[in-house]
């Protein structure tokens, strides 16, 4: 039988590594707190739907800014100084994001415009952070033998900041902190993540000698276009479900599912068919919305949103894993780059469905969320996993 082989055994001692990682949890917190505090914005100044769908997703195009070139800034640069550039580029992004929101000179069309370049630039300043981060720098401070746990890791650090940022923003505002204090809290946490990675020493990598300015490498695996199809349909879902107004204890419950998660890949999954977690991931997606849809206000408040972070935990794991499994040899970060440009590309697309076309329909937006990950079953099953066992090479 075909298993999982889930690196759920963590031995890494590299206290570097979990700087690093607790440097990669701060930031996607800190980039997460942005959706609420810029959905609830748009909201108060009853910009169209369109409007809203557009700041909200713009994210999505700037991911993809930098990613011809992270090959060329990491020969051409110290990896290490180009991931502070980016990190300090999310501060100065979410100063001036306050300061446009605030301003009465921005009106009109102006104020849109400023608004979603920003947008735009913070998910390119997040996407170079991010890849440089998990497809070199992580890379750089672990032996051979644990990068994959190292990968594993990182990412579980990136998924848990999905509830955190939320929810943090959703409790500032319940206890009525002005929306300025926010984004110096969002500053303030960017700030402490620079910090750690700039106390890391990384070693020296000598820079190859033929760099090309564009490139796919460290960047987007081809090879793996499928998974990243399917995982950004799922990653929809995510960004669907954050346009809905969502109470501190939904992300809490949710967080507690994606520990649930994580004790289910050592436990129930261990030894499992390989197709069982994708496949059990997506039933709990599915039934943690239809759940939402009913008047069961216990179901709703406390199973929900744990089978809801159960199931995203479990599938970003076992992708994760398809991704760096597809990948031959030096294509490690390229794949990890490739994880991470799915996950946010779905988050974004699906705050612009929901922002757009879903809005004060939350319903539909339910049913919507459960036809997509339906659709990502059927797929997954007929195609995507005979397709990933036929070419995987690890």
């Amino acid at each position: 039988m075909d298993t999982q082989n889930t690196p759920i055994h963590i031995h890494l001692w590299n206290k570097d590594f979990w700087k690093l990682a607790l440097a990669n949890l701060l930031l996607s917190i800190s980039v997460y707190m942005m959706i609420p505090m810029t959905g609830r914005y748009t909201a108060l100044h009853e910009f169209s739907p369109m409007t809203r769908g557009l700041i909200m997703g713009s994210t999505g195009i700037g991911l993809f800014l930098f990613g011809p070139f992270v090959n060329y800034l990491i020969q051409r640069y110290r990896r290490n100084q180009v991931c502070l550039y980016a990190m300090t580029a999310v501060a100065i992004i979410e100063l001036l994001t306050m300061q446009v929101q605030s301003s009465r000179l921005l009106t009109g069309q102006h104020l849109v415009y400023s608004l979603i370049a920003l947008r735009i630039l913070l998910g390119a300043a997040f996407g170079l952070s991010q890849m440089v981060m998990v497809s070199t720098l992580v890379i750089d401070l672990c032996e051979s033998l644990h990068r994959t746990e190292a990968n594993y890791a990182l990412s579980w650090f990136g998924r848990f900041a999905l509830s955190l940022g939320p929810l943090l923003v959703t409790m500032l505002y319940n206890a009525s902190v002005a929306p300025q204090w926010i984004y110096y809290t969002a500053m303030a946490i960017t700030f402490f993540s620079i910090l750690l990675v700039n106390r890391i020493k990384f070693p020296f990598k000598t820079p190859e000698d033929d760099v090309h300015l564009t490139g796919t490498d460290r960047f987007f695996l081809p090879r793996g276009k499928w998974l990243f199809l399917l995982l950004t349909f799922i990653t929809v879902i995510v960004g669907i479900l954050l346009t809905l107004p969502l109470t501190p204890l939904f992300f809490g419950m949710m967080m507690a599912g994606f520990f649930l998660s994580l004790l289910a890949e050592k436990f129930a999954f261990a030894d499992a068919n390989l197709r069982s977690e994708t496949v059990t991931g997506l039933l709990a997606i599915i039934a943690a919305l239809l759940i939402l849809l009913s008047d069961d206000r216990l179901a709703v408040l406390f199973i929900s949103p744990i089978l809801f972070g159960f199931g995203i935990g479990i599938i970003g794991s076992r992708l994760l894993l398809f991704f760096i499994k597809l990948t031959t040899h030096c294509q490690r970060g390229t794949s990890q780059s490739s994880f991470f440009l799915a996950w946010e590309t779905g988050i974004a697309v699906g705050l612009f469905i929901g922002c757009t076309f879903l809005v004060g329909r939350p319903s539909t937006a339910l049913l919507s969320g459960v036809a997509i990950a339906i659709v990502a079953l059927i797929l997954y099953n007929l195609f995507v996993h005979t397709w990933y066992v036929e070419h995987k090479n690890r």
